[in-house]
């Protein structure tokens, strides 16, 4: 029986006996939250992470939302990528720079394809405790060719979920995880250096710039429209603003200036000035006869 076959008749009966709750060595095991129905953990050469794909068993296991897809973090690298990036345990990444995730291996296959494109800066896309977060990192080639020291992701910071014991997890699958490490650099180099590969990225980029330009468009035709109103409108608020000037006096009616009558005044007739009164004079008395009259 070959190595895949004994390490699937282990992983069955340790998982038989997990879900029993059978006695092992002497002592009654507690099964770890559906253990038996996670798939085999996955250590990223990019993140420095142990990933697992978001399936119906995980979504049920660790109480996602249903629909939730791409790859859930279960445990970090103690000062590695996602640790210094701030991507944490339990976290979902469903999107990297835009490209959706399916599988851990997906996630690493487009780092390691862009990096490759002299592409360093990357934007994981994702959940954290049901809302949405966006990590933004940078990544070089250097990092990624790094030697994982695999035999210590038991001790990484985990990811704690009720009943869920990361620590025996992935004791459990110790030899995948072992095997689909070393076997992960040859699968990776082979899927991106291929032409159908490169042409699936090429053609989801011009994909994804056919999208933006016709956002783009869409938001210069809406700023375009927005831009006309508001000059009509302030067309219409001058032209009412030069009528109200060039008719001071007046009134603005049917875009015409009507000049405002005159208010009538009241008429006061004047009463006739009074004659001076004429002064009398006083006539001494004259003597005609030349006589000279004696006054008593």
């Amino acid at each position: 029986m070959g190595f895949n076959g004994i390490s699937l008749l282990k992983s069955a009966s340790l998982a038989l006996i997990l879900s029993l709750g059978l006695p092992v060595g002497g002592a009654m095991v507690a099964t770890p939250a559906a253990a038996a129905t996670l798939p085999v953990p996955y250590v990223s050469r990019a993140l420095d992470a142990v990933l697992i794909p978001v399936d119906a068993g995980v979504t049920s296991a660790f109480g996602l939302a249903a629909g939730t897809t791409g790859v859930l973090v279960l445990a970090t690298q103690p000062g590695g990528l996602a640790d210094t990036a701030g991507i944490l345990p339990g976290d979902v990444i469903d999107f990297v720079s835009q490209k959706p995730v399916r599988s851990p291996i997906e996630l690493d296959e487009m780092v390691y394809y862009w990096l490759l494109q002299g592409v360093f800066d990357f934007d994981f896309r994702g959940l954290r405790d049901g809302s949405d977060v966006v990590t933004t990192t940078l990544i070089t080639l250097e990092s990624w060719e790094e030697v994982i020291e695999i035999t210590e992701v038991t001790t990484w910071s985990s990811y704690s979920y009720e009943s869920f014991s990361y620590e025996e997890y992935s004791v459990e699958y110790s030899e995948e995880i072992v095997s689909s490490y070393e076997e992960s650099s040859t699968l990776i180099e082979e899927t991106v250096t291929s032409e159908e590969y490169s042409a699936e990225m090429t053609s989801e980029e011009a994909t994804d710039e056919m999208v933006t330009e016709e956002s783009t468009d869409e938001t210069a035709t809406e700023e375009a429209a927005t831009d006309e109103v508001a000059a009509d409108e302030a067309v219409d608020q001058s032209a009412a603003e030069e009528e109200a000037i060039d008719c001071p006096d007046g009134e603005v009616i049917d875009g015409q200036c009507v000049a405002a009558e005159a208010p009538q005044e009241d008429v006061v007739e004047e009463e006739p000035a009074e004659e001076p009164a004429e002064e009398e004079t006083y006539e001494e008395p004259v003597d005609e006869g030349g006589d000279e009259i004696i006054e008593e």
